[in-house]
């Protein structure tokens, strides 16, 4: 057991906020039940098979008070075509929660998230029912998920799991979803089993390194380093019910560190601000138009509107555009000092790179080839009446050296040239997010952007945090 007062008395205080009171209890598992009751009746409706299950953190007693999931499954004959779980069987999900406020996401298949008395989450996800190892769908993996933990967490070792969970979303690391490349609610369950307890849990984490193996169950004793080259991942998590799966797959390299860093620090000075940060309170645009004139570089923002995409693909084509259009900015000498991307899920999304500087001298130094090397003479051929040459090629050292006209001398004309052709596409922009490019775009340099900050306070939030760049947990 970790012997810390400091650290005993916050999860105490953490544990009052998060634990379900007898009333919230009683609401949950009882919408839980209806929903559970209409979506059979739905399937009765329409002909079809199926079995109808909670899973997730409400069916394992894991849940906050004030952040709820219900999962709600429904179990397909192993028989049923693969395509009617996303046609049909989709629809009766759908049906199930008309009239309320849904959307659609998508992990490996699509399923329907709904709103219901205000705050509450219900999610209804298709799956089959099939044995172990015989998954047609990652979700088919879930009962069992659930299964497990409910048969190996203890009753004291739930509330554990709340404040661990509570932690995790303090510093923003919780969620195996593609914006956030964290942690499971499974994934917290498993540490609590495989740890202790939270103060153990945290304490472990902070001393994790690199190449991490957590295996619960044992599938790889005596066999680690053979497991860990057939997973090939530096943080790697056995599933119990599934020996050939990764658990922490989705997590982040980034989210790892953050998450071994903070409880690091947590444990040197305990606080509740590693669970409940401090609201982030966006400057006024005077004061931010000052902060740019002051920082030095520069803050370029790539600007789209709608994108046809649910969120869970959004935000997959917002990375994997994010690093296609700074790679085409490196390629051209700029240096981006670090970037992000921030999106309202609807119609707005804006691709955010800090330059060391917007626009570039006009000339640079090209390093050649060394002194009689095979390619001295295909470089001297190219350069040695070119317009672009301004001087040389000459001799410096062991190599040849000439000093050349850029292309592009400012970063905000070369995406305006490059993304007109064909949203980007060309130089590796996601096919959707450069279709809205291709459709509309617009580049804005620091203060420029003042009038989206006006007019939205959640990217103005974002905009704080980017700009601040410090993780508020570091004092």
């Amino acid at each position: 057991m970790v012997e810390n007062a400091d650290v005993l008395k916050v999860f105490q205080e953490v544990l009052v906020r998060e634990k379900p009171s007898k009333k919230r209890y009683k609401e949950v598992l009882s919408l839980a039940e209806r929903m559970v009751k209409k979506v059979k009746n739905k399937l009765k409706k329409f002909g079809l098979e199926g079995e109808v299950e909670v899973e997730g953190s409400v069916a394992k007693d894991t849940w906050l008070k004030d952040e709820v999931d219900i999962d709600i499954f429904i179990l397909i004959p192993e028989w049923v075509e693969e395509n009617k779980l996303r046609t049909v069987y989709l629809e009766t999900a759908k049906e199930s929660v008309r009239g309320f406020k849904w959307i659609e996401r998508y992990a490996e298949h699509p399923y329907i998230e709904a709103i219901i008395n205000g705050n509450i989450k219900v999610n209804i996800v298709p799956c089959f029912k099939v044995k172990p190892l015989n998954w047609k769908t990652a979700a088919d993996r879930t009962p069992y998920h659930t299964e497990y933990v409910k048969n190996k967490l203890k009753d004291e070792l739930k509330d554990e799991v709340r404040v661990l969970k509570r932690f995790m979303k303090g510093i923003e690391v919780y969620g195996a979803d593609i914006k956030t490349g964290g942690f499971s609610g499974y994934l917290a369950e498993l540490l609590i089993l495989n740890y202790g307890g939270f103060p153990e849990t945290i304490k472990k984490v902070a001393g994790w390194k690199i190449g991490e193996f957590i295996d619960v169950e044992g599938y790889y004793t005596g066999k680690i380093e053979d497991a860990k080259k057939f997973f090939e991942s530096f943080f790697i998590v056995v599933d119990p019910v599934d020996k050939f799966r990764n658990v922490a797959a989705a997590v982040r390299l980034e989210a790892f560190n953050i998450f071994r860093s903070a409880a690091k620090f947590f444990l040197k000075k305990p606080s509740l601000n590693f669970f409940y940060p401090p609201l982030i309170q966006p400057p006024p645009p005077k004061k931010l138009v000052k902060n740019f004139s002051s920082r030095g570089g520069n803050l370029l923002f790539l600007v789209a509107g709608k994108i046809n995409a649910v969120p869970d693909v959004l935000w997959g084509q917002l990375y994997k555009s994010k690093r296609a259009v700074e790679n085409l900015l490196k390629q051209f000498d700029f240096k981006v000092l670090r970037s992000s991307c921030w999106s309202n899920e609807k119609n707005l999304s804006i691709l955010i790179f800090e330059l060391e500087k917007v626009f570039l001298e006009n000339v640079k130094k090209h390093y050649g080839p060394p002194v009689g090397s095979k390619e001295e003479e295909k470089f001297l051929d190219k350069y040695v009446n070119s317009e672009v040459t301004v001087a040389g090629p000459y001799i410096e050292g062991e190599r040849w050296i000439v000093h050349v006209k850029r292309r592009y001398t400012d970063a905000r004309s070369l995406l305006e040239d490059r993304l007109k052709i064909d949203g980007g596409r060309s130089f590796g922009v996601a096919d959707k997010v450069a279709k809205a490019f291709k459709s509309s775009f617009k580049i804005y340099l620091d203060g420029e952007v003042l009038k989206i900050y006006r007019e939205n306070r959640d990217f103005a939030s974002f905009l704080t945090k980017f700009i601040s760049g410090r993780p508020f947990w570091l004092e």
